[in-house]
């Protein structure tokens, strides 16, 4: 019989165990904290020393003929992507897709040429296929760009054209995360003003991604208490839904991650629309729905609605003044209207928060990951 345990050992990333009270684990949980804490200082910090490597690589690339930007990375680095493509297509003109590292080292790169601009986020810079993925486009003629807050890694000193992150991840991305999706849309509103687009279609978004730190510092403020409760209501729950439409996406993936690490729990999230295309939602089951913006209001509101008929479970994250799910939802929080291009930034904080606090409500009843033994996944059962 084989003996599988070595390979375990050998391919098993993660240090901490999904037991209850694990130490190392929640070691990271109070970095994490500490860090989702501070993403506004991390903002502030990454683009501010970020500027000149910045606006060298905006004024290279207007010299290039620029049609299609891919984002490239693994775990909340990839998601990130789906975060900032609405603001980088809407400044840049052209098509910027999120790309997950391996499958675009894989299956992408036949299609990269010299009109391609990949940027390549590793927060740690030793991500093996995010560092392939750039030697690919290289390879190909595109121009390559790496983000990453570890300075003295493998990838900045590969890639000539690295911009560093001002945010630590002891614990589980948070700042590391949203200080890089500052950082692409600073990027691209880079280079759109070296190719003479201005701003493209977001006028003002300079303007108002300078605003973000201040904003983002008063959510987690704000929200800390709403976070514990919610922490505490939720406690039992073995899984939990996240929602998002479009760029909102990201904010329900980051919230999915952090609770898959944190709590840890089971915890899927998935594109607002895809809700109505299965049985998702069971009778009890958690579910947060992100609904910052009038494009996805109408089939949020509708998602809720049934959510309320199946018996689930439904946290609405909208803007101050919506009151539309009040009738429906079990929680609505009202984060601080934003423009679209930049609320999955301000929508993951609030995410961030339940992760952390729902974890220790978990850890003060002596709950680990869940024992499915046969059960429901799912529901808030005493």
């Amino acid at each position: 019989m084989v003996d599988h345990s070595q390979q375990f050992k050998a391919l098993k990333r993660e240090s901490s165990s999904d037991a209850p009270g694990d130490p190392e684990r929640f070691r990271r949980v109070e970095l994490t904290n500490q860090e989702m804490m501070a993403q506004g200082q991390a903002i502030s910090r990454t683009l501010a020393t970020a500027a000149e490597g910045i606006a060298r690589i905006a004024n290279d690339l207007a010299e290039r003929p620029l049609r299609r930007v891919v984002m490239i990375g693994c775990g909340d680095s990839w998601i990130s992507g789906y975060g900032v493509r609405l603001a980088m297509e809407r400044v840049l003109g052209i098509v910027c897709e999120p790309y997950e590292a391996f499958d675009f080292e894989h299956y992408g790169l036949a299609t990269v040429d010299d009109a391609t601009l990949v940027i390549g986020l590793s927060s740690s810079g030793n991500t093996a296929p995010v560092m392939a993925g750039l030697r690919g486009a290289v390879a190909r003629g595109g121009y390559a760009v790496a983000l990453s807050n570890s300075a003295n890694s493998a990838m900045t000193r590969e890639f000539p054209d690295t911009l560093l992150i001002q945010a630590t991840r002891g614990g589980w991305p948070t700042q590391s995360s949203t200080a890089a999706m500052a950082l692409k849309i600073a990027l691209a509103l880079a280079i759109a003003k070296a190719c003479g687009l201005s701003e493209g279609d977001a006028a003002g978004l300079a303007a108002d991604l300078a605003a973000m730190p201040a904003l983002m510092d008063q959510v987690s403020r704000d929200f800390t208490e709403r976070a514990i409760a919610l922490g505490k209501e939720l406690a039992r729950a073995d899984m939990v839904l996240l929602a998002g439409a479009g760029p909102h996406f990201a904010p329900a993936a980051f919230g999915a991650a952090k609770l898959k690490e944190l709590a840890p729990i089971h915890a899927i999230a998935f594109p607002l629309e895809e809700y109505h295309h299965y049985r998702t939602q069971k009778a009890g089951d958690p579910m947060f729905v992100i609904a910052p913006d009038a494009a996805s209001h109408q089939r949020a509101l509708e998602t809720v609605i049934v959510g309320k008929g199946v018996g689930g479970h439904t946290i609405v994250l909208a803007p101050q003044g919506e009151s539309a799910f009040d009738d429906y939802a079990a929680h609505v929080w009202h984060l601080p209207k934003v423009r679209a291009e930049l609320a999955p930034m301000l929508y993951s904080v609030p995410l961030h928060l339940f992760s952390y606090h729902v974890t220790k409500a978990r850890d003060a009843l002596g709950l680990g990951a869940p024992n499915l033994g046969g059960q429901a996944v799912g529901g808030l059962a005493a």
